[in-house]
């Protein structure tokens, strides 16, 4: 564990989602502009990259939570994360309904922002967002019925195509950052040992260079907040 106070501050955002909705294929299109198609995890994945919020430079941590198994809420993940990404896909009206779950215990049970934030009473923030609206064709959620859940539940609402690269992507994902409270103090320890392969440097569609890494996450850090009550079966 190093001391990481000299450091730029941190914020962790977790991607939330059944599978198959394109959580990896987003992430990466994000901090990387590539498109890796469909991909499928048993583990969560962390992804570390560097970028400007604000014209903050800022560690950005990005939690891949697994799909796998949608029958247990994340609540390691959320109690760990600054904010949440809840993804759905258009054309799986299941995937809208595990995110519209996961939205409802949130409601009972709202997550606050990190006492390492010198923010603990602050709400997360949160993020609805519809992918694959390239096959519109194949649409079981109404773009209304989406914007009704994230207006219910307090979210941002956004739909987009990861795999054509839409520009919603990138301004969901910039909001959603934009909305964090960055760091009065960052925190003391990083994530513990895990094993993984070096994305590498990309540029991001400014020119300017980013850095980061893609590891496989076992199990998630020690969380700063009390836990949170998982769903009710």
């Amino acid at each position: 564990m190093r001391d990481e106070r000299a450091g730029p501050p941190r914020v962790r955002i977790a991607v939330i989602g059944s599978t198959r909705v394109g959580k990896s294929a987003l992430i990466v299109r994000y901090l990387t502009r590539r498109y890796i198609g469909e991909y499928h995890s048993n583990t969560d994945l962390l992804y570390k990259q560097t970028v400007p919020i604000n014209g903050t430079p800022v560690e950005l941590e990005v939690i891949d939570v697994s799909g796998s198994n949608t029958d247990k809420f994340p609540a390691e993940q959320i109690q760990w994360a600054d904010a949440c990404l809840l993804v759905y896909s258009v054309t799986d009206r299941s995937s809208f309904e595990y995110a519209t779950e996961v939205l409802n215990t949130l409601k009972k049970n709202p997550p606050h922002g990190s006492p390492a934030h010198g923010a603990p009473s602050a709400a997360m923030p949160l993020a609805l967002l519809g992918n694959k609206t390239d096959l519109d064709h194949l649409r079981q959620v109404p773009t209304k019925e989406g914007q009704a859940m994230s207006q219910a539940h307090g979210a941002s609402f956004s739909e987009a195509s990861v795999a054509d690269n839409s520009g919603d992507l990138y301004r969901c994902v910039d909001r959603l950052l934009a909305d964090v409270r960055l760091p009065q103090r960052t925190r003391k320890f990083s994530v513990t040992k895990m094993l993984g392969s070096l994305i590498g440097t990309t540029a991001n569609s400014s020119g300017a260079s980013r850095s980061g890494s893609m590891v496989a996450c076992p199990r998630v850090p020690a969380p700063s907040r009390p836990p949170l009550a998982a769903a009710a079966p």
